[in-house]
């Protein structure tokens, strides 16, 4: 299984989607907390809407994209953003700040493809931060499908993270929660 972080959905002026790859390690399932790890400075949470593929797809066209996803989940995702700066300033590949064990939560629970209509609300401490909706995305999911499937093939079980316009500051005893539609699928603390 991949997770796949597209990195530009809501950067105006961007022409195609960017992204970068995690390994399965990286979930974080469960509700489990999220423990931030010793001495990694400032950490930063993205809330994400998450698409899981349900078939195998190589250089799929994008009218036919939808027939890929039929699931919609919840993700969010942890960066040290100083360690980040540090990788890009240097030139280097992002895996150490991006892909440590437990940098992506992910909801146990899916709604069916139709809850993107509905967007998803995030909240740290009971208090709502972020509204994600699909008309503010630079990519629709499925050119962001197509996309990928041109580059890699994507297999039953790969993972989408669709992309965040904000990044959040976290420290232990945040609670964060994420909503798609009505329905919270993420709720779990920071410790």
């Amino acid at each position: 299984m991949k997770l796949i972080h597209i990195i530009n959905n809501y950067d105006a002026g961007a022409s195609v989607p960017r992204f970068y790859l995690k390994a399965d390690t990286a979930l974080l399932r469960n509700n489990d907390a999220f423990y931030i790890p010793d001495g990694v400075g400032r950490i930063v949470a993205e809330p994400h809407i998450v698409l899981k593929n349900s078939r195998l797809a190589k250089c799929i066209s994008e009218r036919f994209a939808s027939r890929c996803v039929d699931a919609v989940m919840a993700g969010v995702s942890f960066t040290p953003i100083e360690r980040l700066e540090a990788l890009r300033s240097e030139g280097l590949p992002w895996d150490e700040a991006v892909g440590y064990d437990h940098s992506s939560a992910l909801s146990l629970d899916a709604l069916g493809r139709d809850a993107l209509l509905q967007g998803a609300t995030f909240y740290i401490n009971g208090e709502e931060q972020l509204r994600l909706k699909l008309d503010d995305m630079c990519f629709s999911p499925d050119r962001i499908v197509s996309h990928l499937s041109e580059r890699m093939t994507l297999r039953i079980g790969d993972l989408i993270y669709l992309g965040s316009p904000r990044q959040f500051d976290i420290k232990p005893g945040d609670n964060l929660r994420l909503a798609v539609g009505d329905k919270v699928l993420l709720n779990f603390d920071i410790k």
